[in-house]
C-alpha cells in the first residue's frame, strides 16, 4: 500500500501564525506576541495549533 504525504504550505502556516497572533493580542494585551518571551510564546503556540490546526 502506499502512503500519501501532505505537506503544509506556507500560505496555511501564515493564516495560521495571524490567527495565533490575533489570539495572543485577544488572551493577554496587544502586543503580546512580541514582548512575551519565548517559552511562553512557544507553549501557547503548541496548544493553539493542538486545537484548531
Amino acid at each position: 500500500m502506499k502512503s500519501k504525504s501532505y505537506k503544509t504550505s506556507s500560505e496555511e502556516k501564515t493564516r495560521l501564525w495571524d490567527a495565533f497572533v490575533d489570539y495572543l493580542e485577544n488572551t493577554y494585551f496587544p502586543g503580546a506576541s512580541e514582548l512575551l518571551d519565548t517559552k511562553t510564546i512557544a507553549f501557547e503556540y503548541e496548544a493553539f495549533k493542538s486545537c484548531y490546526a
